[in-house]
């Protein structure tokens, strides 16, 4: 299973290193607009979303345009020593967030936390997902712990461009499948309760 995980995050790796700047933003555009108009995205008051790292569909244009909105949005804060984060609550991407673990931006020291039960919807990143919801990370389970923390009625939802929908991702009973999965040419809803 770890040589097929690692297969996979190479190949999309590879995948991403070709992408042009602008090829990267109009195809993150496009997730971004896709996923802004579903359903289950509609409904959310509270989001937990992500600062992308560069080999990643950039979040920035979503945590801004959610915060003018002004919906609730949270952003991890890692806990290396525990292989955890904290959705803690932010107002401003430009003041409430700094280098965190690393080197991805995290809010900063001294913003309270909220519970894993104050979040409706939960952006998640990945390398890799299939349809049936697995999905590939970057090998560290901070996302699986706090999945699992979840109250059962919030969505797990990821971005994914279309190389990163792969016909099988290796999962373990631990690993924490999501339901939607947004990409360039498909929104695949997956059913709860499925078998790894």
């Amino acid at each position: 299973m770890l040589d097929e995980k690692a297969r996979i995050r190479r190949e999309v790796a590879e995948h991403f290193r070709r992408l042009t700047p602008g090829e990267r933003e109009a195809r993150g555009a496009a997730l971004r607009s896709r996923l802004i108009a579903t359903d289950e995205f509609r409904r959310a008051a509270s989001f937990l979303l992500y600062a992308s790292m560069p080999d990643e569909v950039d979040t920035a244009p979503l945590i801004d345009q959610l915060l003018a909105a002004g919906k609730q949005v949270f952003l991890p804060v890692c806990r290396p020593g525990r292989s955890e984060f904290d959705a803690v609550p932010i107002r401003s991407r430009q003041r409430d967030l700094a280098p965190g673990h690393f080197g991805i931006m995290e809010p900063r020291p001294g913003l309270a936390p909220a519970g894993p039960e104050d979040v409706d919807f939960a952006l998640v990143p990945g390398r890799a997902f299939d349809r049936r919801g697995n999905r590939l990370g970057r090998g560290r389970g901070y996302y699986d712990r706090f999945l699992a923390q979840l109250d059962e009625r919030a969505v797990r939802a990821a971005l994914a461009l279309d190389f990163q929908l792969v016909p099988a991702v290796p999962a373990a009973a631990h690993d924490r499948p999501v339901d939607l999965i947004v990409s360039e040419h498909e929104v695949v809803r997956v059913p709860r309760g499925r078998q790894p």
